[in-house]
């Protein structure tokens, strides 16, 4: 056990190609490639946080948080980009740990309607115009969902950003469809609406979806087209067969050139 009085730390800016990875420390998680891409899409050096960083006795800095904006910053910015750090030495394996541990666990995870607010005062121009969107409806984007506050956040922001104008069709739809309503806005049926109107953006007869999808209430469609899904996955993922029952039933009695047509991950 490291003696904690022994323990130093200090802010420092260091260059991202010096942050090293310790494969065989348990702390550090398994890199992940499709969150770093994620990362890299919103990429904005401004607001890159500080990273947590052991300095070890070979004198080399070992990244205890922050490995993956790290090696985005190396990508989009080079090695000698500088990265504020908050680096700990004299640190053994435990402490790292720990260290760790605190990082990320401790994290209270932040609801969508709140990352949604702040995204709003921050300008960020895919919330702004998904609200936007929204409001050309007559609605609002809330933490809950009623007749006039759609709650599904994270499926906004999905639909959002596949095409400009696509939430409005997708909310407009769902209202023609089953009225101004509290189920109008479930999560899953506006993803695979998303799905449906994105994928047939110049083939789809907006009276005629509207007059399938009133045929059943929300819940009977998710029931009839999750009923063989394994159980499990998010809302996206369950989202997907939905879509593709929505067009089947559209589809009936039309000619080919008329069909729509999915295959697109909601």
């Amino acid at each position: 056990m490291v003696d904690k009085s022994k323990i130093k730390k200090s802010y420092q800016a260091l260059p991202v190609g010096e942050l090293r990875v310790d494969p065989k420390l348990d702390a550090q998680r398994i890199f992940q490639p499709t969150w770093a891409n994620k990362l890299a899409r919103i990429w904005d050096p401004e607001v890159l946080l500080v990273a947590t960083v052991s300095k070890r006795e070979d004198g080399h800095y070992y990244l205890i948080d922050g490995q993956h904006s790290t090696a985005v910053a190396v990508e989009k910015e080079g090695p000698e980009f500088l990265r504020d750090c908050m680096v700990y030495e004299n640190l053994d394996s435990e402490m790292e740990a720990k260290l760790f541990l605190s990082a990320n666990r401790d994290r209270k995870p932040v609801k969508p309607f709140d990352n949604f607010r702040v995204a709003i005062t921050a300008n960020d121009p895919l919330a702004t115009r998904v609200q936007q969107e929204v409001q050309r409806c007559g609605l609002e984007v809330s933490s809950g969902t009623s007749a006039n506050r759609v709650g599904a956040v994270q499926a906004l922001m999905a639909i959002g950003a596949r095409r400009e104008g696509l939430v409005t069709k997708v909310l407009q739809t769902a209202e023609q469809a089953w009225g101004r309503d509290a189920t109008s806005w479930d999560n899953i049926m506006l993803r695979a609406l998303g799905v449906v109107i994105h994928q047939n953006w110049d083939k789809v007869d907006y009276a005629r979806l509207a007059k399938t999808l009133m045929k059943s209430p929300v819940g009977l469609w998710k029931s009839k087209a999750l009923h063989a899904l394994p159980s499990g996955g998010g809302s996206s993922s369950r989202s997907t067969p939905l879509a593709g029952h929505i067009i089947t039933a559209y589809n009936g009695r039309l000619g080919p050139d008329k069909m729509l047509t999915t295959g697109m991950a909601a």
